[in-house]
């Protein structure tokens, strides 16, 4: 017949007695008689088949087969502790997930921060973060498929917390011929280089991502590739000034010249699929994430008011 399986209890027992050096100090510890103290671990070691612990002294010391369940036993009271504190987590109303949709034009350095201090408040719920385009993250809210979503176009009928300005300029590598060309850039010899497009994220692509009227153009589905194919003399793109500043700073990239107006501006806003059904840590990201803004309002480029 199997002998009967050592509770976690007998296992904190041992760790608190080793912890505080023998018998009676773990019994104050636990608030426990020294009687049951010792029953528990006599008990124990009736059930492992094994003696794991000596007296030495007063002092009670492990033996070499208690040294080894004492290690692995760690990570079974660790993971026993956490089980424990999600159940709390979720018994007082935390999520245990929560899904954003980030307009890739965001800086995502922002979101980072508010979801750092997020996790010290609410560290059981798990953060799903979708990248999404134009269009894309409507759908994202439309469908319910998010809790939260910062986007720079509202569903229709739709209301959010503004809560930035993102420039475009303008811009392509020096090497670019548009970029060493003296004089002022007209609209009609943009259409013939090429550009280059972020995608819109959504289904049916309802969004144009600015000014589309090159004969030649690359379609990406990710910022980062968009800006290498930039960097690398590729083509022209609207570009958020915020996310290339450091590139514009070093004159990896340069702002080009049209003949009319060369910046664009955008607004990006904090909004819900179902604003009533925010759970606590929803409602907690909110205010971090103003928060986190706020903080970087001065430290950020000139081209990304709050």
């Amino acid at each position: 017949m199997a002998s009967p399986k050592v509770s976690l209890e007998q296992w904190r027992i041992l760790h608190c007695i080793i912890a505080e050096g023998g018998f009676n100090q773990a019994a104050k510890k636990l608030n426990k008689s020294q009687s049951a103290i010792s029953y528990a671990i006599a008990k124990m070691q009736e059930q492992l088949g094994m003696e794991i612990l000596t007296i030495n002294g007063r002092k009670a010391e492990l033996t070499e087969a208690g040294e080894l369940l004492l290690r692995r036993s760690k990570t079974l009271l660790s993971e026993a502790e956490c089980l424990e504190a999600a159940a709390q987590a979720l018994y007082q109303g935390w999520e245990p997930v929560i899904s954003i949709a980030a307009e890739t034009l965001f800086p995502i350095h922002i979101l980072m921060q508010a979801l750092e201090k997020l996790g010290k408040s609410a560290p059981h719920t798990r953060v799903e973060i979708i990248e999404s385009v134009m269009s894309g993250t409507i759908e994202l809210i439309e469908k319910h498929a998010v809790d939260l979503a910062i986007t720079a176009n509202l569903p229709k009928g739709g209301s959010g917390i503004p809560l930035m300005d993102i420039e475009f300029t303008l811009v392509a590598a020096p090497s670019h011929p548009l970029a060493q060309q003296n004089e002022p850039i007209v609209f009609s010899q943009l259409a013939q280089h090429r550009q280059i497009i972020v995608r819109d994220s959504g289904e049916h692509r309802t969004g144009l991502g600015g000014w589309q009227k090159a004969e030649q153009r690359w379609t990406f589905s990710n910022l980062s590739t968009a800006k290498t194919a930039l960097l690398n003399g590729h083509g022209f793109s609207w570009s958020p000034t915020c996310l290339m500043h450091a590139e514009l700073e070093a004159g990896q990239i340069v702002p080009l010249q049209l003949e009319h107006k060369s910046r664009r501006k955008t607004t990006l806003y904090l909004t819900y699929p179902e604003i009533d059904a925010r759970g606590p840590a929803v409602k907690l990201l909110e205010t971090l994430l103003l928060d986190s803004i706020a903080e970087y309002r001065e430290t950020l480029p000139k081209c990304l008011t709050a």
